[in-house]
């Protein structure tokens, strides 16, 4: 994927490649997973993700769905409305 004619073997962004990407909406109450990337199209809301501290690499737990998707980041709870969470893209 990133052009060289070795391919993925021992490339450092291929470690990457293993996990399923599933968007923090479609987690249920209880599941934990990982950050992997912030997929939000618009400006605002990636800056919003951002000072939540929702960022990749960091771990959740889902603790409640409605009325917002309240989540679990360390010691810190956030929530978050359904269209920021279809825009986190996460790996169980």
């Amino acid at each position: 994927m990133c052009g060289t004619a070795a391919g993925c073997s021992g490339c450092p962004i291929a470690s990457d490649f293993y996990y399923l990407a599933d968007s923090l909406a479609s987690l249920e109450v209880g599941a934990k997973a990982t950050v992997r990337r912030l997929a939000s199209p618009k400006g605002g809301d990636l800056r919003k993700l951002l000072a939540l501290g929702v960022l990749p690499g960091v771990e959740l737990e889902v603790e409640r769905r409605w009325p917002a998707m309240v989540v679990r980041m360390g010691h810190a709870t956030v929530a978050l409305d359904a269209a920021l969470a279809e825009g986190v893209v996460v790996s169980r």
